[in-house]
């Protein structure tokens, strides 16, 4: 979903953080915000802390090695400013915006995770549509998990492994723990497998 507020565009993106954060370089904006947050806040929000100019305009450095998400490689780089930390994802890189004294990695590390959740979020929501089942109520990201998912109740949490697979496996994982949530036999599993990812058998991960 997209508003437009000071002729300006922000793409709206939810996340299971407490507070709201504008990200980008330039119109559309991406604006991340706690589901609870209705249009006229954000845009109270946005008035109150508007977008930064262009860092394109910044000097730059690059990271030694490139930045792997979903096995692909992104160059990454740093633009230091005394504004508030950000990472923006391009097609090739990940632009990071930081005061000189942050630890780079470690702020991608923290990143990593919330675009791991954000990647999950939307795979669920297109396997609950295919499947008609609404009734995961909580998705969760774990360090410490052996397997790639694990579900309790209503809620499925996923290992942050994930992130170094690459998307068709990850696809895959959300497809076979959907199917485990919705009590699907191995039978009827392996034929929405066959149906939606034909090649399942090859790339499931070991």
């Amino acid at each position: 979903m997209q508003i437009e507020f000071g002729n300006n565009f922000y793409e709206l993106i939810s996340w299971d953080k407490d507070y709201v954060q504008i990200q980008g370089s330039a119109s559309p904006y991406r604006i991340y915000a706690p589901p609870y947050y209705d249009i006229v806040s954000l845009k109270q929000y946005i008035h109150l802390h508007p977008p930064q100019g262009n860092i394109q305009e910044l000097p730059y450095v690059y990271l030694d090695h490139p930045y792997h998400l979903f096995q692909k490689p992104y160059l990454v780089k740093i633009y230091h400013a005394s504004a508030t930390a950000t990472v923006e994802l391009t097609t090739t890189s990940l632009c990071v915006t930081q005061r000189p004294t942050v630890n780079t990695m470690k702020l991608l590390h923290h990143w990593k995770q919330r675009h791991l959740y954000n990647e999950l979020t939307k795979l669920i929501a297109y396997w609950e549509e295919q499947l008609d089942n609404y009734n995961v109520t909580e998705i969760r990201i774990s360090s410490s998990m052996k397997t790639y998912y694990s579900i309790r109740g209503s809620k499925i949490s996923f290992s942050q492994r994930l992130i170094d697979l690459d998307r068709e496996q990850v696809n895959l994982i959300i497809l076979m723990a959907f199917c485990k949530f919705s009590k699907k036999t191995k039978q009827a599993s392996e034929a929405i497998f066959n149906l939606y990812i034909p090649r399942w058998r090859e790339i499931v991960p070991q």
